[in-house]
Order: structure tokens, then sequence, then C-alpha cells
């Protein structure tokens, strides 16, 4: 090995693993959804080569009622291939798909050489190498894993990282002072938390969260026993990095939501903004206002469906924040039999107290407020509606009662003069047909209109 110019630049066993999440069944979703879940998470382990019965054959490993199920059994890895030291550890946690992408470079014919140390720069390789693999990406997250040992007692485990951090290039404009949010010293190796979180619009993909674990050379250490450490630590890691993406995941989820919801509220204001002008009209338009209260209903069962989800999301960030805390914890007990060891990395659910709960806690509240407003529209065009209807079945009923008394006085009149005309006395004096049929109308028009006007004060006292 030449290290003339610095050790720096130099790591045994530099290794990148790539911890992926994909959400399996979400709530609302049908079989056929679930099912192309299915397909894509599968896709990064197997390709395009993976038929319809292999797919089938891996999803009955699903069937199991574990928290956490290893997707492929007694396998439990699926190797890359040759000559590449790698392989994918897929599993459920939950409704979630996770999946494990770790490799370490080719496979060397002399295992001497496999611990020797290796430039930096193989990084950008080996990140290559993973992402080309993972398509298509991640739906929930991921979390970028880079350890290895320092090749010397005297070697600069910081300057090392950051030169780890520059070489893997994860994204462009990568800025070690910026994107450092925590580091610790934890069983024999140093571990930096670097992290670019996503802005607030809902775009998951500018997640960018790696961890850096160089461990000390200490006189040589065997590189064996740094390999069984990492495995334990893996899945410890595993679960933890779910918990931490389920967390961001479900924030941009809630910023698409909360933008929705505050286009839905611009309709709901203007609904209420036109509804004076529309009850103060001389003449209200009643199949205008019964558009209106379809519309406002359809906006209101919509509304109350994004509310809905908001709050399930304010739900998981705190579930799957509370689930962090404690995984924590967790690893410290487990790997170092100190519950405080490991909790270097509790900056992130920090962040995400003051942050990501308040803010989504803080927008389910002012947006209720859209749905209240909503509910007082309805009612309000309801009543207005009813109003209307009202006084159109009054106006009817006093219609139908004058025609019904003219109608009532024009037979009382003809009848009459029926029955005189076919008396002995009345054989005298008889009066022409037309002349009282036209006689039996007037008066009955004239009752109706009197009826009418009863009908009407009648009316006006009941209200």
């Amino acid at each position: 090995m030449d290290l003339s110019m610095s050790n720096e630049n130099w790591l045994i066993y530099p290794t990148v693993d790539l911890f992926v999440y994909d959400l399996a069944d979400g709530i609302g979703q049908n079989e056929e959804k679930i099912s192309q879940n299915s397909w894509r998470f599968w896709q990064k382990i197997y390709g395009d080569k993976i038929s319809a019965s292999q797919l089938e054959q891996l999803k009955q490993a699903e069937t199991e009622t574990a928290e956490y199920i290893e997707l492929l059994g007694d396998k439990k890895i699926a190797a890359f291939e040759s000559p590449l030291d790698g392989y994918a550890y897929p599993v459920k946690i939950g409704d979630t798909y996770a999946a494990q992408f770790d490799l370490s470079g080719k496979i060397e014919t002399d295992k001497e050489n496999t611990f020797k140390p290796k430039e930096i720069d193989c990084l950008e390789w080996l990140k290559q190498q993973v992402i080309s693999r993972v398509n298509p990406p991640a739906t929930i997250g991921q979390s970028w894993l880079v350890w290895g040992q320092l090749t010397a007692n005297d070697q600069d485990a910081l300057a090392t990282a950051k030169t780890c951090y520059s070489k893997l290039n994860l994204f462009p404009n990568a800025k070690w002072e910026r994107d450092l949010k925590s580091t610790n010293k934890f069983l024999n190796a140093d571990f930096y938390e670097l992290w670019l979180p996503p802005g607030d619009r809902g775009n998951i993909g500018q997640n960018h969260h790696v961890l850096i674990c160089l461990f000390t050379y200490n006189g040589g250490q065997a590189i064996g026993n740094i390999n069984k450490t990492v495995a334990k630590l893996y899945v410890h890691l595993m679960r933890l990095f779910a918990f931490r993406n389920k967390v961001i995941w479900a924030y941009t989820q809630s910023r698409q939501l909360k933008a929705d919801l505050k286009e839905a509220a611009r309709t709901i204001q203007d609904i209420v903004t036109q509804l004076p002008q529309q009850v103060n009209a001389p003449k209200v338009d009643l199949k205008n206002l019964q558009q209106d209260l379809v519309d406002s209903l359809t906006i209101f069962s919509v509304y109350a469906s994004y509310l809905s989800r908001l709050e399930e999301q304010e739900n998981t960030i705190k579930t799957n924040l509370k689930n962090y805390q404690r995984r924590l914890k967790t690893i410290g007990k487990d790997m170092a039999s100190d519950a405080e060891a490991f909790k270097f990395m509790e900056s992130f659910s920090d962040f995400a107290e003051e942050k990501y709960v308040w803010q989504v806690a803080a927008d389910n509240r002012s947006l209720s407020a859209g749905l209240r407003l909503l509910e007082n529209a309805i009612e309000t065009i309801e009543g207005i509606i009813e109003i209307e209807r009202a006084k159109s079945d009054r106006t009817l009923n006093v219609t139908i009662g004058s025609v019904g008394v003219g109608i009532a006085t024009s037979g009382v009149v003809a009848s009459t003069y029926a029955s005189q005309i076919h008396s002995p006395a009345s054989n005298q004096n008889q009066m022409n047909v037309h002349a009282v049929f036209g006689l039996s109308m007037g008066l009955g028009i004239v009752a109706g209109v009197l009826g009418a006007i009863v009908l009407i004060l009648i009316g006006k006292k009941r209200r």
C-alpha cells in the first residue's frame, strides 16, 4: 500500500450499504395496488427477470403474522452475481417492504488481498453499482451506511470521514459542515451522521441521509471481528432507518395534503362569499342554489377525506418517532449494555419533534376551520332552499284552494238552476243556457278570488 500522499484516502474493507423502504399495503389500497407494490419491490431484488409465478411464490412469505419477516426464509439473502462481493437482504416490517443492499467490491481470488487497504475513490463505483439495482426508486425513502477500518493508529478519522462523504458524491453541492448532524464514538468506531432534509414541497427524492462508521485500527484488530459487530448492527439499523424514513415520508405526504386542502379552502371561501348576494337577491334562483348545495357537499366529502389523511400522517409521524427513540436505546443496550450509548442520533428526533410534529398538528388545527366554515355554508344553503320551497308550496296551496272554491261555487249555481228548470213551477222566465253558464263561471271566479284572499290572510296570521 502506498500511503505517501495521505492515509486519510485509504480504508480497510470499505463497504457501502443502502437501506431502502417501500410501502407494501397502505390504508385503503385495493388488491391490485398491493400487487403492484409487491412487483415494484421484488424488481429491486431480481430485476425484470422475475416471473409472475415466482412473484406468487415469494408472496407466500408475507402471509406470516410476525412484525419482522425475512422474505427469503432460511436463504435470507440474494447474492449478487460473481465476482461482486455483495447481496440483497429483503424483509417486511409491518406494512413496509425493506431491503439492504450490501457491496464491498469484487471477490478477490487471493483472500489476503480482500482485507488490504483500498483507496476511498472506490466508494463512487460501489455506490453506482448499488443504485443501478434499486429500480424503481424507493417510495418511502432510503439511508446509506459507509463503513470500513482505518489503516493506522494515527489516521485522522474526521478527515477520512470527510473524504468518504466527498467521494461518495451522493448529490450535487453536498457540504460536510452543513450536512453533519451528529457524531460519536461507539464500539471502537467513530460515527458521523449526515443529512440533508427534503424541502416542504413534498419531494421525497430530496432526502439524503448517510451514516459513516470508521473502526479504529487498534494495532490491526481482526476485520473478522469487526464484520461480526457490523452484522449485529445491521439488524438494528434496518428497523431504525425504517422508522426514520417513515417519519420523513409521512411529513412529505402531509405537505401535498396541505396544498390540496388550501386549494379546496379557496373554493369554499368563494362559495361563502357569494352566499349573501344570493340570499339578498330580489328573486332567489332555486336551481342555482341546488347546484351550489351539490358542489358544497362534494367539496365537503373531499375536504373531510384530506383532513382525515392529514391526521393519519400526524399519527404516523408520532408513532414512528417514538419507535425510533426506543430503537436508539435498544441499540445501546444490545450492543454496549448501555441504553444511552447510541443516543447521539437523537438529533433527528429532536428536529422532527420541533418541526414535523408541531407543523402537522398546527396544519390540522388551522385547516379544520375550513370544514366548519363549509358546514355552516351548507346549512345556510339548505335553509334558503327550504324557505323557497315552503313559499312555493304555500302559493300552490292558495291556488289550489281558490280554484277549488271557484269550481265549487260555479257547480252550486249550475246545480241550483238545473233543479229549478226541471220543476213544474219553472215554465216562466227561464234563463238562456249560455247566460246560466256565464253566470256560474262569473260567480265561481269571484268566489275563487275571495277564497284566495282569505287563505292568504289565514297564512299570514299563522306565521
